[in-house]
């Protein structure tokens, strides 16, 4: 090749390098969440996370002693109810009186009564031989009192269900590692679902298509409640209460 190709060949490709280092920069979304605080909380592991209806109180399970604990907003135990259960990994609010457990070994569902502390057993039935990773988080439908429960993984799976505990419908989920914790919301309708492995909060359809997703730096995050303007999170291992402001997007 002649020197003077050459020449305009390497003033070429400088120019094209020029040119294209003067373009717009990727920008990277950050989706963290803005942490406001962590409380240690005096309960043992504690999985699964609901709040009543004055947002006074949180009400949360222990995998290690399967007793209720009720909480205040910052994390002092106001209250324990004595269960036993085996495995308790999930805990909804129905009324004043009464919550929902999911227990992962046995996939069953616990109606429990707080005033006289009795309580009956549903079991689910779907196609899961592993005991290990089974049920793993349940939140009540207020707006029309289905109930959605998870599946931790192996498959990660949403599961809608009537008042009596029969499936409506299952939905698969791909969107983390594993799946730890689920809140219905209200007013927006929509789910939130908490994962432990991926340590995200995401932002679902009542179909468990993911809308958003945000990163938490949360270790065994296990249990969410979210409100107005605050993101509830419980840690199994290391007992503790988080607190983030929640997104308003």
């Amino acid at each position: 090749m002649h020197l003077s190709k050459i020449l305009s060949f390497t003033i070429l490709f400088f120019g094209f390098f020029i040119a294209c280092s003067k373009s717009e920069p990727v920008v990277k979304t950050n989706n963290d969440l803005e942490l406001i605080s962590s409380e240690k909380i005096n309960v043992s592991e504690a999985s699964g996370l609901t709040i009543n209806a004055l947002g006074s109180s949180l009400y949360t399970v222990s995998d290690n002693t399967g007793n209720i604990y009720e909480l205040s907003t910052d994390g002092t135990v106001i209250k324990e109810y004595a269960y036993n259960g085996n495995d308790v990994e999930g805990i909804s609010m129905v009324s004043n009186n009464k919550v929902l457990l999911v227990e992962e070994r046995t996939k069953e569902i616990v109606e429990y009564d707080l005033s006289s502390k009795t309580y009956n057993k549903h079991k689910v039935i779907y196609s899961n031989n592993d005991s290990n990773s089974g049920l793993e988080g349940i939140a009540i439908n207020l707006n029309d009192n289905t109930i959605f429960i998870l599946n931790e993984k192996n498959p990660g799976l949403l599961m809608r269900l009537r008042s009596d505990f029969s499936i409506i419908e299952s939905y698969d989920l791909d969107f983390a590692s594993d799946y730890s914790g689920i809140f219905h919301d209200k007013d927006l309708n929509i789910l939130w679902i908490l994962s432990d492995e991926s340590k995200t909060i995401n932002k679902c359809s009542l179909k468990g298509a993911l809308i958003k997703s945000y990163a938490t730096n949360v270790i065994k995050g296990e249990g969410i409640v979210v409100t107005n303007n605050i993101i509830y999170i419980v840690s199994d291992s290391n007992s503790t209460l988080y607190k983030f402001n929640k997104p308003t997007e």
